[in-house]
């Protein structure tokens, strides 16, 4: 186990390493150490994505800086969830890069539902924190086959919250860290967090701790 910090609005993916002794029929204790903050160095079209969210919550026209459009693999990438109750995340849209990825429709599915079981009140806590700090969580996951073919994986997850309004979306992106060819077009059936990066809040700089595998 790790657990991820945060630091300031420039540094805003910054990764702060704990260790957690892990004891058999116990949650854990937790152990901060060796907390260094850096900066993180996301896929170019998780940057292009957030980018985009961030000039649409500015109030700045999305066609300002690179356009989604630029790459059509990264449209069929992208998804869009709501949150309609406590850890109820249904897919809204999805791409059809990541419908097939994992080899199932997944509208009206809930976004939890596609992570191992032991890790969706994690991935649930760094949605409920981009909503807290109006930022991105970027979550980096590993999928694999039943034939046991692995993928490593980036998850961002960008609030779209309307004025006056109580209901919250958020535009994701599902991006593939490695070839998808390794998968030999085998769907993916376990997913794991391996680890969750919340945004930086606007205000002085400070750690926020969140639990990841």
């Amino acid at each position: 186990m790790t657990i991820l910090g945060r630091d300031s609005r420039d540094e805003r993916y910054g990764p702060c390493a704990a260790t957690r002794r892990m004891q058999v029929g116990d949650i854990g204790l937790l152990s901060l150490r060796k907390c260094r903050m850096q900066a993180m160095n996301i896929h170019p079209n998780t940057r292009v994505v957030l980018d985009a969210w961030k000039r649409l919550s500015d109030g700045l026209p999305a066609n300002d800086g690179p356009a989604t459009d630029d790459d059509a693999g990264l449209v069929g990438s992208l998804f869009v969830l709501n949150h309609v109750g406590e850890r109820d995340f249904p897919f809204r849209r999805a791409g059809n890069s990541l419908e097939g990825l994992f080899g199932r429709h997944l509208i009206d599915h809930n976004f939890l539902s596609i992570w191992n079981e032991a890790d969706r009140h994690l991935v649930a806590a760094g949605l409920a924190v981009a909503v807290e700090d109006g930022g991105a969580t970027l979550i980096h996951a590993r999928g694999e086959t039943l034939a046991g073919k692995r993928i490593d994986l980036e998850f961002s997850l960008a609030p779209l919250v309307r004025e006056g309004s109580t209901s919250v979306r958020f535009l994701g992106l599902c991006q593939t860290m490695t070839p998808e060819q390794i998968l030999n077009g085998r769907p993916i059936t376990r997913l794991q967090a391996l680890a969750i990066y919340p945004p930086a809040p606007d205000r002085e700089a400070a750690i926020r701790l969140v639990i990841s595998r």
